[in-house]
């Protein structure tokens, strides 16, 4: 029998945002249920103050931790595939490199995201931001270190990427990783079911970054943040229907072993969570 889990991961330290936990935490209520797959929580520390920088990175010695504890419990229960509910962008660490030990040379990776997720400390210093650099032995070294069944740039096809910036076209070209920039055109089901066929992946592992939407159409996004108007990255430009079609077509051509969905920020839900929290009636 197939064994799949629900790793419910609430890490907000890799993107130094709390707001991270409480969307892990929506996930869990939303996504489909299946009383067949047993959803474990991983403990991840709440926020009690600000976090420090290590090494040029924002709570390294945190998310390091939080990578360790997570690998432990899938180690633990041995599945065959993991929906992983985050939470920032680097939950799909531990799973990810389970699975690649898992699977072999069978399992690719599908990155649906409007960024490429693969910065090192040097240009940048947030963890969700280096994921997968990490699992290409390369992004953080500390946390590199610890991917036990590393992938190669070849494993990996991106949808959704949006124009990377100048550090990040660097570090893409030095990887060797192939990508194509997603404004106007994406990359079609059929390219996708293609690249799949052609490198012979029949198992893949799939991280969906919620901020690939567009926040003109999905509104729980780092793009969408009430009150601001300035951010330093592209938001995402594809939408609902189109990553339906893409992850339709995933699945016609490989096994879908893997799924991470990360980075729901419900702005308004937190607003009005604060909001409720003082009223006198509830306490």
């Amino acid at each position: 029998m197939i064994k799949t889990i629900r790793l419910k991961i609430p890490q907000w330290q890799g993107g130094n945002n709390p707001t991270y936990s409480l969307g892990s935490d929506l996930l869990s209520f939303l996504v489909p249920k299946n009383l067949e797959q047993k959803e474990i929580t991983v403990p991840i520390p709440e926020y009690e103050e600000p976090l420090v920088k290590e090494n040029g990175v924002t709570a390294q010695s945190i998310v390091a931790e939080n990578v360790s504890e997570t690998m432990a419990i899938i180690q633990e229960e041995a599945p065959d595939k993991i929906i992983t509910l985050g939470g920032d962008c680097l939950v799909s660490q531990a799973p990810f490199d389970y699975l690649h030990g898992k699977y072999g040379e069978e399992l690719g990776i599908i990155w649906i995201d409007a960024h490429p997720d693969i910065s090192t400390p040097d240009v940048f210093f947030n963890e969700h931001a280096m994921v997968l650099g990490n699992l290409l032995n390369d992004g953080d070294p500390v946390l590199a270190e610890k991917v036990q069944h590393l992938f190669a740039a070849k494993d990996v096809l991106y949808v959704g990427l949006q124009k990377p910036t100048a550090d990040e076209e660097v570090i893409l070209e030095r990887l060797g990783l192939d990508y194509q920039v997603q404004d106007q055109e994406r990359i079609t089901p059929a390219e996708i079911k293609e690249w799949l066929k052609k490198q012979q992946f029949t198992k893949v592992v799939v991280h969906f970054d919620l901020d690939v939407l567009d926040p003109k159409e999905f509104r729980m996004l780092y793009f969408a943040e009430p009150g601001v108007t300035d951010y330093s990255a592209e938001a995402g430009k594809m939408s609902l229907l189109e990553v339906k079609e893409t992850m339709e077509a995933i699945a016609e051509q490989s096994e879908i072993v893997g799924l991470t969905v990360a980075e729901l920020l419900p702005w308004d839900v937190r607003n009005l969570k604060n909001l409720l929290k003082d009223f006198d009636i509830f306490r």
